[in-house]
């Protein structure tokens, strides 16, 4: 109760979870070796669109060790970030009963975009639901960004020679461009959500979402992160929230957020779901 009278979102470091299995990945790095590591190679040079290219390439040990610098220190990185996390079904009766100590408790409606508005440099992703620990490679990452930026590029730099030197014979090559971009920004994606957001096919009913801010802490500490008061759309509380703390929600409810429909959840008749109303 303290955190919505405050206007504040907990934020959590990954090792405070509940889940044992949060973020038990293998990240690869580096530039991988064709010998010793096949595999990671020929996914190295599919995300770069070259697939089959002879690792004696001038042109593939060039941009490999271009690209190595674009990597991203992902084991750092996940150090650095807290998480908050919401669950997207108002109604899940799981939920209720995990988190809401069985409807005694409340459920907070959030408009998410305002929430990610309030922080700039935060991320909000789904949680992919999986049956065995992810392996990543950040090397696959950085080739995929610079594959993102380069299509970018190409697109930008034909538009213009389109549009001031009259090249349409040119045009056809946009679809193409924007295709490859598509699909290197789909395995960025991809990476990410593995990366910050993996846990076990058996969490699926919780159907999580997660909002990622970085920490100014060095430590594992918990943050804190404000968000504006027209951020939460309603409030639901369980029907078997003792009478004294109802009133307590209630009367912060009119003080901090007047206005913001207070709504009830209820176990219907005959059937196993809820009513809000």
């Amino acid at each position: 109760m303290t955190n919505l009278a405050d206007g504040v979102l907990y934020c959590q470091h990954y090792s405070a979870y509940n889940d044992p299995f949060e973020f038990w990945t293998d990240i690869y790095e580096g530039v991988p070796d064709a010998l010793r590591e096949p595999e990671r190679f020929a996914a190295a040079l599919r995300a770069w669109g070259m697939e089959g290219c002879s690792p004696q390439d001038e042109d593939v040990i060039a941009y490999f060790n271009e690209c190595k610098d674009y990597q991203p220190p992902f084991q750092e990185m996940r150090n650095e970030v807290r998480i908050a996390c919401f669950g997207s079904q108002r109604e899940n009766l799981l939920m209720w009963s995990h988190y809401a100590d069985g409807l005694r408790g409340f459920c907070i409606v959030f408009d998410e975009d305002l929430i990610t508005k309030a922080e700039p440099e935060g991320y909000v992703l789904d949680v992919a639901y999986i049956d065995a620990p992810p392996t990543l490679d950040s090397f696959v990452y950085a080739i995929a960004r610079d594959q993102d930026w380069y299509h970018q590029m190409a697109v930008e730099e034909t538009e213009t020679r389109i549009q001031h030197l009259g090249k349409t014979d040119e045009m056809s090559w946009i679809p193409l461009y924007e295709q490859a971009g598509a699909e290197a920004l789909r395995q960025m994606k991809e990476i990410w959500q593995l990366v910050f957001a993996a846990k076990p096919a058996e969490w699926k009913y919780e159907g999580e979402r997660r909002l990622l801010v970085q920490s100014p802490q060095s430590d594992t500490k918990p943050i804190l992160r404000p968000y504006p008061r027209g951020a939460i759309k309603e409030l639901i509380l369980g029907e078997r929230m003792e009478e004294h703390y109802r009133v307590q929600i209630l009367t912060l409810m009119k003080k901090h957020y007047p206005g913001v429909p207070v709504k009830t959840a209820r176990r219907a008749k005959g059937i196993y779901t809820l009513i809000i109303d």
